[in-house]
């Protein structure tokens, strides 16, 4: 659920004989400018990135590395990095969400846990947005269902994408691909179904042990929450 918010070079000609012009793609050059362009193209350095394309580039190969993680661009609570990690490693949907938020150099998103919802509150997690005098967009990430945590992180994660991407949610809404809930907010399909994608994915792709081994850590949670 969200709530809306040529280069050119010249290189100076030696005065030759016309008989030592030689005529390239309808150009005349000297054999001198011939081998200093040659010369050029063969020595010249690999291009070098802007350090904010290297910063994204960086934030991007974090997402398949092999002890994948978000982006620094997303502040996660204590405790969930290992359960993040799980869901990258079995879920090509998480991933390739990952990637695209990477890909964003305006995001910034906090994700929490609300273990004790408002009285009434039905949402099991909410995003909101605002954007800065500067452009930035700024996400706060309220999961409130922490054992429902896979699916409702990449359903938040997909909402935050909606508005990296500008989505119109009116006309979502109009196309019967979206719907105004009460309150204001917006639930969309696209959201819906990343979210349940992402947790099967996780399901089928997780070996035995390694789902053995977070029943036992959801265990714990449920017990600390009670």
């Amino acid at each position: 659920m969200v709530e809306r918010l040529r280069f050119d070079r010249t290189t100076p000609r030696k005065h030759l004989p016309e008989t030592a012009l030689l005529l390239v793609g309808g150009m005349w050059y000297s054999p001198e400018s011939l081998v200093v362009v040659a010369a050029f193209v063969l020595l010249a350095p690999e291009e070098t990135l802007h350090p904010r394309d290297a910063g994204v580039a960086a934030r991007i190969a974090a997402c398949e590395s092999p002890s994948p993680s978000l982006p620094d661009s997303i502040q996660l609570p204590d405790g969930l990095e290992s359960i993040v990690r799980q869901s990258l490693e079995h879920s090509p949907r998480f991933r390739q969400q990952c990637r695209e938020l990477a890909r964003s150099k305006r995001l910034r998103a906090k994700v929490r846990l609300n273990y004790y919802p408002a009285p009434g509150s039905t949402a099991r997690a909410l995003t909101t947005f605002r954007q800065t005098e500067l452009g930035s967009l700024v996400a706060q990430i309220e999961i409130r269902r922490v054992l429902d945590l896979t699916e409702l992180l990449a359903h938040e994660l997909e909402h935050v994408l909606e508005q990296v991407e500008g989505v119109d949610l009116d006309a979502l809404s109009e196309d019967g691909e979206a719907r105004r809930l009460p309150g204001g907010a917006f639930e969309t399909a696209r959201a819906v179904q990343a979210g349940h994608r992402v947790a099967a994915e996780v399901v089928d792709n997780t070996p035995d042990r390694v789902r053995s081994a977070s029943a036992s850590v959801w265990r714990t949670i449920r017990r600390a929450v009670r």
